[in-house]
């Protein structure tokens, strides 16, 4: 009964209880939910199964040491792909310094390339979105971390808001536009 209240819990709603009261469901369904999404972003940056799969067990193990600094639970999954991000990046720093070939793999490792310039703007990126998704509302955060963050069909978000499909489609719009709109400002701004 339980672990079924939990599946209609928002991710807001999962982390606050976990921050809260340390309620390991909640911290079970919010890794059952992402687990498989982490899993892919960090095997497209790790190119390696097993590398990808520990870098998600690290990555939630250190969203569950450091939730209580969540300061805006409402960017839970930004925050815990923000995490796997750096992790991928840490692991493959190591794997670039401490990484030895032997001759008959050299070819296959030359045609490996990170490039760590374009890593760390892509985390430039990330960091001035998420201090972009601040300032928007509370609602046009919540549809837009529904959406692209937690992957919802615009069928779900009528469910989940009891608004029609076209002013679900016109919230997002709106979101979008004033999340470019801040986005370019501070561009700018920098």
């Amino acid at each position: 009964m339980r672990k079924e209240m939990m599946k209609n819990m928002t991710d807001e709603q999962l982390a606050i209880r976990f921050q809260a009261e340390g309620d390991t469901l909640a911290f079970g369904e919010l890794y059952q939910r992402h687990y498989s999404r982490l899993y892919h972003y960090c095997y497209t940056i790790v190119h390696n199964a097993e590398e990808a799969a520990d870098l998600v067990q690290d990555t939630f193990a250190k969203a569950a040491e450091k939730i209580q600094h969540l300061k805006n639970p409402a960017l839970f999954t930004s925050w815990l792909f923000r995490i796997a991000h750096n992790r991928c990046i840490d692991k493959a720093k190591y794997r670039q310094k401490h990484h030895t070939v032997s001759p008959e793999g050299s070819f296959q490792f030359a045609d490996i390339e990170f490039d760590l310039e374009a890593a760390l703007a892509k985390e430039d990126a990330i960091d001035r979105i998420t201090l972009l998704m601040e300032e928007l509302s509370p609602e046009a955060r919540t549809i837009l971390l529904a959406k692209y963050c937690e992957g919802r069909s615009i069928h779900e978000l009528t469910i989940l808001w009891g608004i029609s499909e076209s002013a679900v489609k016109m919230r997002l719009a709106r979101a979008r536009h004033r999340m470019l709109t801040l986005y370019k400002r501070s561009r700018a701004a920098s």
